[in-house]
């Protein structure tokens, strides 16, 4: 059924868009270009890997794997959908599948019918996994890859691109805490749409979105508290209470206090984090809402390391470059009002608004883009914050059920605000490549540097329409976006109009496997609106065309998703007068293959696959911390009432970075182990992580910067937690 799924899908593909034929042709799993065999090779390993992965996974379940009871059925046809259990009560986990994410189409359109690949982690694989912070959530989530993030921030690549201003939160864009590490402590579970999705969400990456869904008070009766304790001093407690105040209140807080020393010298946190959220339900058919989060975070950067004749320098994993008196210091505010408003059994009204302000001060020493010579490496000291940097998001959305259509219109405002402050100081000694010297370096001060502002007024619609086993997705987006600053007295300004849109077809084989098509274009302003590059002032296109097939197995409770896709990204270069001159272009095309569920009662597992090819079509060259390949396996089994044991790997591909492929990262394998017990009220957890050890890279800043600024992976850790409900 599955090779049968493929063949279709690909055939009515080339017979739809003719110029996918040109793709499907040229893609991996056939051959990439004639004369790299490397190339050729890495692809027939791939098409070897997927059929690998696939065929275990059919042998993993029972035969009888795609035969549906009507009771089990999904209903897609009406406003609701009915699911099949992924929970087995008597465990009191929830396992690793979830039907029906919103961030897809932002309704509740079942997971088989979305013409796009979306991977979620929920909340039970968050746990076995001990993730503290979102890069650890990352892991499992096939072609997203973390990288080194500055050394004070989750940075990831998804797809090959950098998703650093694409984190969203409850489907509102979360700029406020995009120079910081976030906070797992309210999060329920994380949702990722992979490829541009600009039509539903404005400006946006051309790898996709991470879309955090929080905690609701939703009326349980519950006092949970946590504690970890770990490596390099990690000590982490936090608190989960959610009461009914009456009829029509519930209140929830999440809390959370983390400190660590880290496996580098000299790099430490220490961070607060509390999220208080109420809702508020007058009538059976409103629903309010208010949420407020509010994060201190104290860390020192960490820069990672040199390289020297393309590679590296090899040291020991805790070597620091910086200063002793580098810093990070933040505070965060986050309100939200989320209004829901059943007109209806067939139309709901949504009304959201938002408002985050930061303040931050960063002093970081860096080593220089220059050539290691000598055993030197040079340095600067860039002190940078936000005094402040505010952010405010309306939206309006109205789902409307009509017949067989299932209607989305909506609006939105984002208006971001930044008064930067800036100084650098070059004048710093230079240190040795292999053995640096300890000490502090100058304090250059934070005097004002620019003044930014991004506004974007956004327009949208979406049909998904259900005919016979065939679904049909239509979204179209308009977005007026204007980008002006104040810079050395100077003022600069880029106002722009743009059109998105995304166009699916999805067909039903039965109620178990469908496969789609689509093709999307999504837009961005250029550096994410932080500042006007005369030489980069025009908004860039990224264009999606993906095909794939989506099935439930054993009784539905596994997903998997196959997915073959390419990304264009033009990104246009102009002169003073904003006139076009010149472009890069970029082709990312690659397949994915996912699998999340259970394969057995009390065995869960989540794998994934990606082989991405990524170029720069002027010098066929691959752009920054790209991996060719990566896999992920976790699983978790739990043998008896009181234990659950689990594990998994994962690989990372060789990767470039610095211009010009001038820094070649070694590919690698990690392990990760998990132990809990659990007796009445009380669990006990003890996570593993890098059990063997591996030396290897993470990844580099992007950019000219990432060829001396390679961060390390952190060596063999442990984390002990302990949880009680009250």
């Amino acid at each position: 059924m599955f090779i049968f799924t493929m063949t279709f899908i690909t055939k009515f593909v080339c017979n739809t868009f003719p110029d996918t034929h040109a793709f499907l042709k040229h893609s991996m799993v056939l051959h990439m270009y004639n004369n790299q065999p490397k190339r050729l090779v890495m692809a027939v390993r791939a098409q070897l890997l997927l059929t690998i992965a696939t065929s275990g996974l059919m042998m993993a379940v029972s035969p009888s794997s795609f035969a549906q009871e009507t009771s089990n059925q999904l209903s897609t046809t009406g406003p609701s959908v009915t699911l099949a259990p992924i929970v087995v009560t008597a465990k009191k986990y929830e396992g690793y599948a979830a039907y029906a994410p919103t961030s897809g189409t932002k309704t509740q359109t079942e997971w088989l019918e979305v013409p796009q690949s979306v991977s979620v982690v929920t909340k039970t694989e968050l746990e076995d996994r001990g993730a503290v912070r979102v890069m650890d959530a990352m892991k499992g989530v096939a072609g997203l890859n973390n990288t080194l993030g500055e050394g004070s921030r989750d940075e990831f690549v998804m797809r090959g691109f950098n998703g650093l201003n694409d984190v969203y939160s409850d489907g509102m864009r979360d700029d406020g805490k995009l120079q910081s590490y976030r906070s797992l402590a309210n999060v329920e579970r994380v949702e990722v749409v992979k490829g541009p999705a600009g039509a539903l969400y404005g400006r946006g990456s051309a790898g996709g979105i991470i879309n955090l869904v929080t905690k609701k008070a939703e009326g349980d009766d519950f006092d949970k508290v946590q504690a970890q304790v770990g490596s390099d001093g990690l000590a982490v407690a936090r608190v989960d209470s959610s009461h009914k105040l009456s009829d029509t209140v519930n209140a929830r807080i999440n809390a959370e206090y983390r400190r660590s020393e880290s496996y580098v010298d000299h790099v430490d946190s220490n961070d607060v984090f509390i999220a208080p959220t109420v809702r508020w339900q007058p009538t059976d058919q409103q629903t309010l809402d208010f949420s407020l989060d509010y994060m201190r975070q104290h860390l020192v950067p960490y820069r990672g390391v040199p390289s020297k004749d393309g590679k590296p320098v090899d040291v020991a994993p805790n070597t620091f470059y910086g200063g002793t008196n580098d810093y990070q210091d933040s505070d965060t505010w986050h309100a939200n009002v989320n209004h829901e408003f059943d007109i209806n059994d067939n139309v709901k009204w949504t009304n959201r608004a938002s408002y985050s302000h930061i303040t931050l001060e960063q002093k970081g020493t860096r080593q220089s883009s220059a050539d290691v010579v000598n055993d030197k490496v040079e340095r600067t000291v860039n002190n940078f914050g936000y005094d402040p940097r505010t952010t405010k998001t309306l939206q309006s959305e109205l789902a409307w059920n009509l017949d067989n259509h299932e209607l989305l219109f909506g609006a939105d405002y984002n208006d971001i605000d930044i008064d930067l402050t800036l100084a650098t100081d070059k004048n710093v000694p230079p240190t040795s490549a292999t053995n640096p010297s300890a000490g502090a370096t100058p304090n250059p001060g934070f005097p004002a540097f620019r003044k930014n502002s991004t506004q974007s007024i956004g327009v949208f619609a979406q049909d998904v329409y259900h005919i016979g086993d065939w679904s049909l997705v239509g979204n179209v987006r308009y977005d007026n976006m204007r980008l002006s600053q104040n810079a050395n007295g100077k003022d600069s300004e880029l106002n722009d109009d743009k059109f998105s849109y995304r166009t699916g077809v999805v067909y039903k084989f039965n109620d178990a496997t469908s496969a789609y098509a689509t093709v999307a274009r999504s837009w961005q302003l250029p550096y994410s609106g932080t500042f006007i590059n005369p030489k980069l002032g025009a908004l860039y296109q990224t264009d999606l065309k993906e095909i794939g097939v989506k099935t439930y197995l054993n009784n539905d409770d596994i997903m998997l998703n196959a997915s073959l896709y390419r990304i264009d990204k033009e990104d246009p270069k102009t002169n003073d007068n904003r006139e076009v001159t010149d472009k890069d272009e970029f082709r990312h095309q690659g397949l994915e293959l996912e699998a999340r569920g259970k394969l057995r009662d009390n065995w869960d597992v989540s794998a994934g696959y990606s082989y991405l090819d990524a170029e720069d079509k002027k010098t066929g060259l691959t752009p920054n911390d790209v991996p060719n390949q990566t896999f992920s396996l976790w699983t978790a089994y739990q043998p008896a009432d009181q234990w659950r044991i689990g594990g998994g790997v994962n690989y990372i591909s060789d990767r470039y970075t610095g211009d010009a492929e001038a820094v070649e990262l070694a590919g690698y394998t990690t392990v990760d182990l998990m132990t809990a017990y659990s007796m009445g009220k009380h669990n006990l957890q003890l996570n593993l992580n890098n059990a063997l050890d591996k030396d290897y890279a993470l990844g580099a800043t992007n950019g000219i910067s990432g060829k001396n600024q390679i961060g390390l992976g952190a060596p063999r850790t442990w984390l002990l937690t302990y949880n009680y409900e009250f």
